[in-house]
């Protein structure tokens, strides 16, 4: 039992460095290679994001009280 224990701990352990990782070689590879630029949708999206803010504000919540 203890040594099933130990097993499903160490595969974990090598799983989350796997992960980590995986996470850092990504990150240099974004940072050599830099962000994509702008697509036409990704203009528009923003375009319709700030007139649906701008329709709908944000609702404060009443101070005090329940």
């Amino acid at each position: 039992m203890a040594r099933g224990r130990l097993a499903r701990f160490f595969w974990r352990v090598v799983g989350a460095l796997d992960y980590f990782l995986t996470l850092a070689r990504l990150r240099i590879l974004d940072a050599l290679a830099r962000p994509e630029p702008e697509t036409r949708a990704d203009q528009q999206r923003a375009r319709d994001r700030e007139l649906i803010e701008r329709a709908f504000p944000a609702i404060e919540p009443k101070s005090g009280g329940t």
